[in-house]
């Protein structure tokens, strides 16, 4: 089962997708063939910098990091003269150094070697002679990334042949413990994972440190081309492969990617480890269109996840009225309860998302509804702040009289983000932490 729950997919009360990112490519006129796996015929797409940009945030931590690792050295004239040249792609002076007894283990602050750096840069010629002098190819940097690994970033295909017939370990793991299959299946890589496919490894199954397999990485980055790939291999999707894949791509936005698992098996109702299916991560996230796709292919949307959140109390609490309009078409029951006795109106109050709110009200929602302390939306509404929510909902016969656990009233409440500061006291023990 995927792991999704805890993942930066999953803040504390919505989906998030992965953060937005450029592209960057290396390529130059020293690259040797590039496999960019593009799904959108003539050009790279564009749609792929999320999942880009997540695998490098999980690689490397940071988006100074990022940087640096993309953009070259910060001061090369700090390196040694080895690196130095190859990471400018000069041959000619390679060879001299090389011949002058220049070290092929020489080590970047990174760790990167010089055939670390050839890789990256792909420039296959440099590739040939750091071999021919016996560089390392299972060398590893700082972070546990393989020359293999940077063949797998840069997408050349050559490059990454050359390695495999020196012995470069299919299944080397970086320090996330990514292989260059993961790599090669985020980034769209088809026909360097194919290869990747066929060296000797553990297979596809092979599940990195957050529990992603090389398919959870296709459908994060909605490589179609990959996923087909993955499906065609066998071990590389089975059934909860699949249902992995599914959660995944509902949570990137993936709605080409979706169709396509469901194509190929997937359950549309799997669950991930919170229980949550594919339509309850969508709806956290407001994608009505991955929603309606889920939906016409069967999808449940009265479940709910271990919390007892159905898709409505999540989109309510992520303020999406497309998405709580559809699911309320569907008949989902709009005065459902989660396992604190809070409706999706509770959610949407206390989000103060005005329009959702009144929607549920139009649907049939209970004005009044109490849950976790007796707090009713109005009293939740008022407690965060959201005036413009308290005066709809008061204007929709919410009454003011009625007293939380605690005995308050709505005129007796204080926004909690107004006390913070001056009172925290109270306000911790509104929230029930206090004694």
């Amino acid at each position: 089962m995927v792991v999704v729950v805890g993942s930066s997919y999953w803040p504390e009360d919505t989906w998030t997708g992965a953060g937005q990112g450029s592209p960057v490519s290396m390529k130059d006129s020293c690259s040797s063939q590039m496999d960019s796996g593009s799904s959108q015929p003539g050009g790279k797409d564009m749609t792929e910098a999320g999942g880009e940009q997540e695998l490098r945030w999980v690689e490397l931590g940071s988006e100074e990091a990022l940087g640096a690792r993309t953009e070259g050295p910060s001061d090369p004239q700090a390196w040694g003269l080895l690196l130095q040249a190859v990471w400018r792609g000069h041959l000619g002076l390679a060879r001299k150094l090389l011949r002058q007894g220049a070290s092929v283990e020489e080590r970047d602050h990174r760790g990167r070697t010089p055939l670390h750096l050839a890789v990256l840069r792909g420039h296959v010629p440099l590739v040939r002679l750091l071999l021919q002098r016996g560089a390392a190819v299972g060398a590893a940097d700082h972070a546990g990334r393989t020359p293999l690994h940077e063949a797998a970033w840069h997408g050349s295909s050559w490059v990454a042949e050359l390695l495999l017939r020196r012995g470069a370990l299919a299944a080397a793991r970086s320090g996330a413990g990514l292989t260059p299959l993961h790599w090669a299946a985020a980034l769209g890589r088809t026909l360097l994972a194919g290869r990747l496919l066929g060296a000797p490894s553990p297979g596809p199954a092979l599940a990195d440190a957050r529990g992603w397999t090389a398919a959870h990485w296709a459908a994060a980055g909605g490589r179609l081309p990959v996923l087909e790939l993955l499906a065609a291999d066998g071990a590389g999707l089975d059934g909860a492969g699949l249902d992995g894949a599914l959660l995944v791509a509902a949570a990137a936005g993936r709605v080409a990617a979706l169709r396509l698992l469901l194509a190929l098996g997937a359950r549309v109702d799997a669950r991930d480890s919170a229980g949550t299916t594919a339509l309850g991560v969508a709806a956290s996230l407001g994608r009505r269109q991955d929603m309606e796709v889920l939906l016409d292919h069967g999808a449940d949307p009265s479940l709910k996840d271990r919390h007892s959140r159905s898709a409505l109390h999540r989109a309510a609490a992520g303020g999406h009225l497309p998405a709580a309009q559809l699911l309320a078409a569907w008949g989902v029951e709009v005065d459902a309860r989660d396992s604190l006795g809070l409706t999706p109106l509770h959610h949407a109050a206390r989000g103060g998302h005005a329009e959702v709110a009144s929607h549920l009200l139009d649907r049939g929602a209970q004005v009044n509804a109490t849950g976790w302390l007796h707090s009713t939306p109005l009293h939740l509404a008022r407690e965060h702040g959201h005036g413009p929510t308290a005066d709809l909902l008061l204007s929709r016969g919410a009454s003011p009289t009625l007293r939380t656990q605690w005995g308050e009233v709505v005129q007796d409440l204080v926004s909690l983000e107004a006390c913070a500061k001056s009172c925290p006291p109270f306000a911790e023990s509104r929230s029930g932490r206090g004694t």
